[in-house]
Order: C-alpha cells, then sequence, then structure tokens
C-alpha cells in the first residue's frame, strides 16, 4: 500500500528559490543554503541549526518556521514541529499554505491525532484539489478511522468476555479455598475425636490397673488372717497326696552263693 507521510523536499528548493530573488527574504541566505545541504545529506541536527540560525534574523518569517519545522519532523519531535508549522501559516503564498496544512496532516497522523489529520488534508487540498499525495493520505486515514470503529466493540466484547473469566476462575478459586477450609476444619475435628477417645481409653487402663490395688487395700485383717489360714490347709492336703503317691523303693535280692 502506498504511503506518502512525508515531507516535499522539492519545496526547500522552492523555498530556497525565494530566498535568494531581491526583496523577497530578509534571512541570512547563506545560512538557509547549509541548512538545506545538511537536510538533502538527512544530517537532521545540522540542518536544524542552521535553520534556526537564519531565523534570528527575522524570527516572524514564516519560510523560516517552515524549514525549522520540517527538521523537527524528520527528528520525529512532532509535537515542536507542529509549532513551527502553525506558525508557517502566517504565509500569504497559496503553494506554500497548502504544503503545510498537508504536512500538518501528517504530524497529527504520527501523532495518532486523526481528526486534525483529516482537517489539515482537507484544507490542504481545499487549496490544491489536484494534490494526490493529500488524497491518499486523506483515504487512508478515514480507513484507519473505519477500522477502528469496527475494531472497538470487539475488543470491548473481549474485554467483557475476559473480565467475566476472571470473576468465574476468582469465585471458583474462592470456592476451592472454602473446600479446603471445610477439609481441613473436619480432619481436625477428626484428630480431636481421636485424641479425646484415646485420652478416655488411657484414663479407663489405668482404672482398671488400679482397681486390684484397690481390693487389696480394702482387705480387713480378719480376712487376712481367713486366707492365710486357708492356704495353710491346702499346703497340708498337699503334704499329704505327695506322701501317698511316693513311688515304693526297689527290692532286696537274695545272695547268690
Amino acid at each position: 500500500m502506498k504511503n506518502i507521510f512525508h515531507i516535499s523536499v522539492w519545496l526547500l528548493i522552492f523555498i530556497l528559490t525565494i530566498l535568494v530573488l531581491p526583496g523577497k527574504a530578509d534571512m541570512d541566505r547563506s545560512k538557509t543554503k547549509k541548512g538545506i545541504k545538511s537536510f538533502e545529506k538527512e544530517q537532521w541536527d545540522e540542518s536544524l541549526q542552521h535553520f534556526q540560525d537564519a531565523l534570528l534574523d527575522d524570527p516572524e518569517h514564516p519560510v523560516g518556521h517552515y524549514n525549522v519545522g520540517e527538521s523537527l519532523y524528520k527528528k520525529k519531535n512532532y509535537e515542536e514541529a507542529l509549532k513551527s508549522y502553525e506558525k508557517a501559516l502566517s504565509s500569504q503564498d497559496i503553494a506554500m499554505r497548502e504544503k503545510i496544512y498537508y504536512n500538518l496532516g501528517n504530524t497529527y497522523y504520527q501523532l495518532n491525532k486523526y481528526q486534525e489529520a483529516i482537517q489539515s488534508y482537507i484544507k490542504a487540498l481545499d487549496l490544491n484539489p489536484e494534490d494526490q499525495d493529500a488524497k491518499h493520505n486523506l483515504e487512508l486515514v478515514r480507513a484507519k478511522l473505519k477500522e477502528m470503529a469496527e475494531k472497538q466493540p470487539m475488543e470491548n466484547q473481549q474485554q467483557q468476555q475476559q473480565q467475566q473469566q476472571n470473576g468465574n476462575q476468582q469465585q471458583s478459586q474462592q470456592q476451592q479455598q472454602g473446600s479446603d477450609q471445610e477439609e481441613q476444619e473436619q480432619q481436625e475435628n477428626q484428630d480431636q475425636q481421636q485424641q479425646a477417645e484415646q485420652g478416655d481409653e488411657k484414663q479407663e487402663n489405668e482404672q482398671k490397673s488400679a482397681k486390684p490395688q484397690e481390693k487389696q487395700k480394702e482387705l480387713t485383717k480378719e480376712e487376712a488372717e481367713r486366707i492365710l489360714q486357708a492356704l495353710k490347709s491346702e499346703e497340708k492336703e498337699n503334704q499329704k497326696l505327695r506322701q501317698v503317691q511316693r513311688p515304693a523303693g526297689r527290692a532286696p535280692v537274695e545272695k547268690d552263693w
């Protein structure tokens, strides 16, 4: 696609012609010539310096401001270039004003100010309806605005979908966190219940172990004597049984002689 967002170098030559004519300008011609030579060599800083020096001789000269605007545009200092171009509009030359409006359109375009760019191209075409570059750039900017207008609803829809998706994701995360917290609380309750059951079982075992000792402590003196007497009687009976059941000794033999 053809792109003509540029400034016209031939206009500088036209301006130089104006400058060298007697009575047409009060700026220093040598400084302007040096500026044009540096500009043609794409030495933007040097050309800007020469043009600014030439403008010191006549601070209100529209040609001087236009030249400064050209160098600033090439340096991509678009905001300052706009100021210089607007000052150059004080020129009464129709051809020059048309070129200034054209370059204003290019500068506004670089700053993404598309409505201002369109208005500048229209003014350039009002002064010169045959300017094909201005027509082409005007159509490009209008197409750009149309594309942006059609793209905006789609971007808004995508943004809404993304926000809804983020909201659903956040809600899901919150639900998951709540579920995890509930599971953790249940586990803690189970652990506490298990610890309580273990404590009860331990206490019960301790109580069972302590019961025989408690019974022994509860025996009176008379009960202890009866138990001892019974044990002695039982021992005597056991001795009698052992005597009856003892095996007999071997019988003696007669002498064999």
